[in-house]
């Protein structure tokens, strides 16, 4: 008998098991330890065949700040299932239980790290977030001298670095474009996870945080996961601690959520070997809070009505009337009607976050509408590229 069900606290050993054999990981007391801060906090969904289970996902939950509005999103991971059982629905079958599971909870979108771009298209996502990865040779680095600071900059291990930093990113302009806000259990969760993980704080004299770096350093290799700064100074004083590290490494990585390139920054720019690459993936879960509480970049927009097709999710289906009159959006679903400008939930997915504008949708032929019409809608929603520093 095949039962599908959300699961419970005593599901978590076979869980584990499906998550370890499916992903191929060692078993060990850290692994277990950071897997049950992230399977109390989500929701997780199982096949179950004749009571063992065959197929699992989670679904975490999380804010995300999206040009100064807040939204419930669901982060879906550790997508699994036996070989045995693989092919035979149960992953679609799981992905209908956590939308059900997200519309009772409010979730307007939702985000994932595919293994396959194109089976999570099946179910409306759509690949909206890059990573740019820099990678350069310490033999190359240039000669940088800066001005000295009244600031510091702070060695501490990530537990420790957490209270100062906390504030911080989740404030950080480069947060604010999609990007989650880390909560205390989610900042724990990478401490657990990442013990290698040091952090670089920069505080001014007043004691104030305007930057970090968080850094491991591997045999060969001194890597970055993550750099923000809000002041010149800070910029320079956390370069400054990374060009102290040359001579006991070879090369520099950093693999950032930035959506530009840095090397025109450096004398030499072809010293830097930069790379873009499909990052995560993400999803209207809810069209109609999305239109109603999207920050539109302009204040008056006549009606115009879009057909959104959405295969998993009918509800986000069908003819959409959009205005705004005085900055203030007003959205109905019609049941009749004509429409102005026809597009898939994927593609109004990467339009609405930033990442591909309308009208350069419509130029390969993705979105079907005037050039008026779209330009217009397209003036509507932002432009600038989304950023996501978080993985699940």
């Amino acid at each position: 008998m095949v039962e599908k069900r959300k699961l419970i606290g005593t599901d978590e050993p076979a869980f584990y098991e499906l998550a370890q054999y499916a992903f191929n990981k060692p078993d060990s007391a850290k692994r277990q330890e950071f897997f049950k801060q992230l399977y109390t906090h989500s929701a997780g969904f199982g096949v179950f065949d004749d009571g063992r289970l065959a197929s699992g996902l989670l679904a975490t939950p999380f804010d995300v700040r999206l040009n100064g509005q807040t939204f419930k999103m669901s982060g879906i991971g550790y997508v699994a299932s036996y070989p045995e059982f693989a092919g035979k629905g149960g992953i679609a079958a799981l992905m209908q239980l956590a939308f059900e599971h997200m519309r009772a909870e409010g979730v307007t979108l939702s985000y994932l790290a595919p293994f396959s771009y194109g089976f999570y298209r099946r179910f409306g996502y759509e690949q909206t977030f890059d990573q740019t990865h820099f990678e350069i040779q310490t033999a190359d680095l240039p000669r940088l001298k800066f001005a000295p600071s009244a600031g510091q900059v702070v060695r501490m291990t990530l537990a420790q670095a957490v209270p100062l930093i906390d504030g911080f990113f989740n404030q950080h302009p480069d947060s604010q474009v999609g990007g989650v806000q880390r909560t205390d259990w989610w900042w724990q969760y990478d401490v657990m996870k990442h013990s290698d993980w040091e952090v670089a704080v920069y505080r001014e004299d007043t004691g104030r945080v305007a930057g970090y770096m968080i850094y491991t350093r591997q045999p060969e290799t001194f890597v970055i996961q993550e750099l923000m700064t809000s002041t010149v100074a800070s910029q320079e004083q956390l370069l400054s601690f990374i060009l102290k590290h040359q001579s006991a490494y070879a090369t520099i990585q950093y693999e950032s959520a930035l959506t530009e390139s840095l090397a025109d920054l450096l004398p030499d720019p072809t010293i830097v070997k930069t790379t873009t690459v499909p990052y995560m993936m993400a999803r209207i879960v809810s069209l109609a809070d999305f239109f109603a509480r999207y920050a539109y970049q302009v204040t008056e927009l006549s009606a115009v009505t879009i057909a959104v097709q959405d295969d998993f999710l009918p509800e986000n289906a069908g003819l959409w009337q959009l205005s705004i009159h005085a900055g203030q959006a007003a959205v109905t679903k019609l049941a009749t009607g004509t429409a102005d400008i026809t597009v898939t939930i994927q593609n109004l997915t990467k339009a609405m976050l930033g990442y591909r504008t309308l009208e350069s949708q419509a130029h390969f032929g993705h979105v079907q509408g005037t050039p008026q019409q779209i330009a217009q809608l397209s003036a509507a929603f932002s432009h600038t590229k989304p950023m996501l520093w978080d993985y699940f």
